[in-house]
């Protein structure tokens, strides 16, 4: 009577096992015909007969290449051959900085005591074509007593993936953004602990080298937290790389005005002060703090 009821149970089991496979099998054949009457219907079109099918799949498969191009940041077929046909100034409007003159500073455990100054690694992740720009622009940026750079050759990576305690510098096409160049520094409890430089391929690659060198010294400024000194790009060029401009020859390098804004971010002053008695009593402060 034991051995009965036990292949009675192996049996009923094995008969459930099988009901569910069917019931398996008729939900994904639902599914299928679904999707396929879907497809039929708005994909393709409503196709008539076989060729206007395979006509369809084209069709469908060039919007599909197209949309991933979209997608693909290290795509460079799709950009501008110039800037010819804009005004360089207009591209400031779709500015996420633009407003913002807040001054921001990084970690102090970056910051060397003793007038040492900002000693911060640049990650160039660029492809062969930004690499005199972003030489220049570090040379140019290095002048500064109040900044130690050091440059590292990494992987090229278009999708600019953020580095802790580096700024990245990169390129990629990301678009009709409005943006020629981005800087996205991340803060944490007010302070920056990484940064990166994004240079808009779709207005870049093929624009001139002042256009160029522009937008990598600029971003490379908001990377150290530097503000804008003007936001008018319409008006004289103050002969600095923070300051908007629609011709940026005049603008290529750091100017003075932030050369003295770093000194005040970074550097230490010395004050003087004679008490009554006389006594000359020297204090050094670091001025963000």
């Amino acid at each position: 009577m034991g051995k009965d009821k036990e292949k009675y149970e192996y049996v009923e089991e094995e008969g459930s096992s099988k009901g569910r496979n069917i019931a398996g099998v008729v939900i994904t054949c639902a599914l299928l015909g679904v999707a396929g009457f879907l497809t039929w219907k708005y994909a393709l079109d409503e196709p008539k007969n076989l060729t206007e099918v395979k006509d369809g799949l084209g069709d469908l498969f060039d919007a599909g290449r197209e949309k991933w191009d979209e997608w693909d940041l290290g795509n460079f077929t799709n950009v501008l051959d110039d800037l010819d046909d804009f005004s360089f100034g207009d591209l400031f409007q779709n500015d996420p900085k633009e407003g913002d003159s807040t001054t921001l500073v990084w970690k102090d455990s970056f910051v060397e005591p003793g007038n040492g100054g900002l000693h911060l690694v640049l990650q160039n992740a660029l492809d062969e074509t930004w690499q005199g720009e972003f030489d220049a622009a570090v040379e140019d940026w290095q002048k500064s007593d109040a900044l130690v750079l050091e440059a590292q050759q990494v992987a090229v990576d278009h999708e600019c993936n953020r580095v802790d305690g580096v700024m990245v510098v990169c390129n990629a096409n990301f678009g009709a953004t409005g943006w020629v160049g981005i800087n996205e520094n991340s803060i944490m409890r007010g302070v920056i602990v990484s940064s990166v430089a994004k240079m808009n391929e779709y207005y870049l690659r093929n624009a001139n080298f002042a256009h160029r060198r522009f937008t990598m010294c600029h971003e490379l400024g908001h990377g150290f937290g530097l503000p804008h000194t003007d936001e008018n790009p319409y008006n004289a060029n103050l002969g600095n790389c923070l300051d908007y401009t629609d011709d940026p020859e005049e603008n290529i390098y750091p100017g003075e005005v932030n050369m003295e804004k770093l000194r005040g971010m970074y550097l230490t002053r010395r004050r003087l002060r004679v008490e009554e008695d006389g006594t000359v009593v020297e204090t050094t402060h670091l001025i963000r703090r």
